[in-house]
């Protein structure tokens, strides 16, 4: 509807625009015409009035040439000398005068026709009377005077007269009319422009009554909104800082009645030591009235607590004032827990840097052990093989059986030892990183098992494998470890084994598949422990240490490790590699 109002008021104003226009045309058009009608109606008075003057000078000459005839007095002679010079002139100028009507120029050239005529036959008429012959002259005077020259003379004056006249008549006559008509139109233009204003007028009117009473709603939903809001609001004056207005939120929350506010500046509500800053605050919003503001502050309740709030505030116009509406959200307990949040961060953190402190004495202290144990265990094996060769058979079955027990527990513990010190090694560091070509490692790794792979009869189908960026003899163990283990747990069937790679946004996913004895599920992490055994050593070699070590190189090149497995049918090991390494 405010569209469709809009767009007529647009219309109306146009349709005004356009009809003033047409005012003004048909105003220039009238005054362009009365213009061209004064030059006719003069012009055709210039002509009227040549036409007597030739009229009066034939009259004139011919009256004295008469009273010549009649009295002999010889001053008419001269007269009408006078008059016979200046009568071709009053012709010319007739002439001019009608110039552009081919009509009355043959008029006009009549005229003059008659004139020397009537002229010549005057001058005959005087001779004769100066000759004597009075009744001659009298004869041809009379004669002249009903059919010659002087008729013909007055009947082309009257005629050329009457057609200006006729002329004058019928313009002054459509002049008139236009005149009438021309009004008619401005009277309508002008009554239409009148209800168009009306229209206008009581357009404007409604705009400005439906403005005020949109704005009266508009405004009665903000007060709703400002009073019920679940923030505290006010209002304050920009010149005095005094509040003007507070919600029933700000009331509640901050103890104060709304007569107390409305009695206080925002300066009541500070902690004195942030005066200071408030003040600096309050000329910079002077010096840019119209800015957002958007910041933290403190602020005391009545009780004389300080909490923490985040500030919104814009400015309004309020009962003719200058003025700011501020929105206050409570950030006390977000900021304590924040507090909360950065203690533990820091707590976090030096615990993780003692941890790590403590992972590297271990490590150390892990590789100081196993490398250091190597001498006298090697000692103690030397020792108890060089004894069960020299003495096999020579003591009774017990002790042999003794001798054996003790051999295989040092040479067991000699490969714990070297796994222990093989997991050591195994740093946090990225400093080894270069660009490793994982299929030339898997051909390198079955280089090392080449013989237990045809002892067994397995098979093994290697898919594309990429460049990754890493620790290429970390990588190598890695590949070993999960080629060791899916060769040394497979079932009655043949190993098939299967490694293959497949690109990721960020990473590169390996798979090693095997159709071994598999692993249940339960077992699935703790494999990956350290000294974390599902078999019995009797049944299956190892330390227990492998997978561990295996998950200690993938978390260093920046991935995870996983198993999916179904017991009798086989294991997938994933894992990992970052492509940035």
């Amino acid at each position: 509807m405010k569209t469709f109002f809009g767009n007529r008021l647009v219309n109306a104003i146009a349709i005004a625009i356009v009809t003033v226009l047409i005012i003004v045309v048909l105003s220039v058009w009238q005054y362009q015409r009365i213009r061209d009608t004064g030059v006719i109606i003069r012009h055709s008075n210039a002509l009227l009035l040549q036409s007597e003057k030739v009229r009066r000078a034939s009259d004139q000459f011919e009256v004295n040439v008469k009273n010549f005839l009649l009295t002999g007095d010889s001053s008419f002679i001269d007269t009408a000398h006078r008059i016979a010079s200046r009568l071709p002139r009053a012709i010319d100028s007739l002439r001019s005068l009608v110039n552009e009507d081919s009509v009355q120029r043959g008029q006009v050239d009549s005229l003059q026709f008659y004139v020397n005529g009537n002229r010549d036959v005057l001058a005959r008429a005087m001779r004769l009377s100066k000759g004597g012959e009075f009744g001659g002259a009298a004869t041809l005077i009379n004669v002249e005077a009903r059919t010659g020259y002087s008729h013909r003379i007055q009947s082309t004056l009257d005629e050329l007269e009457k057609e200006r006249r006729g002329l004058l008549d019928a313009r002054r006559n459509a002049n008139q009319q236009k005149a009438t008509q021309l009004q008619w139109a401005l009277w309508c233009l002008m009554g239409a422009v009148v209800v168009l204003g009306v229209f206008v007028f009581r357009k404007i009117r409604l705009d400005l009554k439906n403005e005020r009473e949109e704005r009266l709603s508009t405004e009665g939903k903000y007060k709703m909104l400002f009073h019920k809001s679940p923030l505290p609001k006010w209002i304050y004056d920009e010149d005095t800082l005094r509040f003007l207005e507070v919600n029933d939120t700000a009331v509640k929350d901050y103890g104060y009645s709304r007569d107390e506010f409305l009695s206080m500046s925002i300066t009541d509500i500070r902690p004195r030591e942030d005066l200071g800053r408030l003040r600096e605050d309050v000329e910079s919003i002077r010096q840019q009235p119209g800015a957002f503001r958007n910041g933290q502050w403190r602020h005391r309740k009545k009780n004389g607590d300080i909490i923490d709030v985040e500030v919104t505030a814009h400015s309004i116009d309020y009962e003719d004032r200058r003025a700011r509406m501020v929105v206050v959200n409570d950030i006390t307990e977000g900021r304590r827990y924040e507090e909360q949040l950065k203690k533990l961060n820091t707590d976090l953190a030096k615990r993780a840097s003692e941890l790590a402190a403590s992972n590297g004495e271990l490590e150390r202290f892990a590789y100081i052990a196993s490398h250091d144990l190597q001498e006298p265990l090697r000692m103690v094996s030397s020792f108890l093989q060089l004894l069960q060769k020299r003495y096999h058979g020579q003591l009774d079955a017990k002790a042999d059986q003794y001798i054996h027990y003790a051999v295989d527990g040092a040479e067991r513990m000699k490969a714990l030892i070297m796994d222990l010190l093989e997991y050591s090694r195994v740093g946090t560091g990225k400093e080894n990183f270069t660009p490793v070509d994982t299929a030339v490692v898997i051909k390198e790794v079955g280089e090392i098992f080449h013989e237990k792979i045809i002892a067994a009869r397995a098979q093994i189908d290697i898919g594309m494998l990429p460049v990754v960026t890493g620790d290429k003899v970390q990588l190598t163990q890695l590949f070993q470890n999960l080629l060791s283990n899916a060769l040394k747990y497979h079932s009655d069937r043949p190993p098939v084994i299967r490694i293959g790679a497949q690109e990721e946004a960020t990473h590169w996913l390996f798979s090693v598949a095997d159709n071994g004895i598999g692993i249940d599920s339960q077992f699935f992490d703790k494999i990956f422990i350290i000294f974390q055994r599902l078999h019995n050593k009797t049944d299956y070699g190892g330390t227990g240490i492998g997978l561990a070590i295996c998950k200690k190189i993938v978390e260093r090149h920046g991935g995870r490790i996983w198993v999916e497995s179904t017991p009798q049918q086989g294991s997938t090991f994933y894992f990992t590699i970052h492509k940035k390494g």
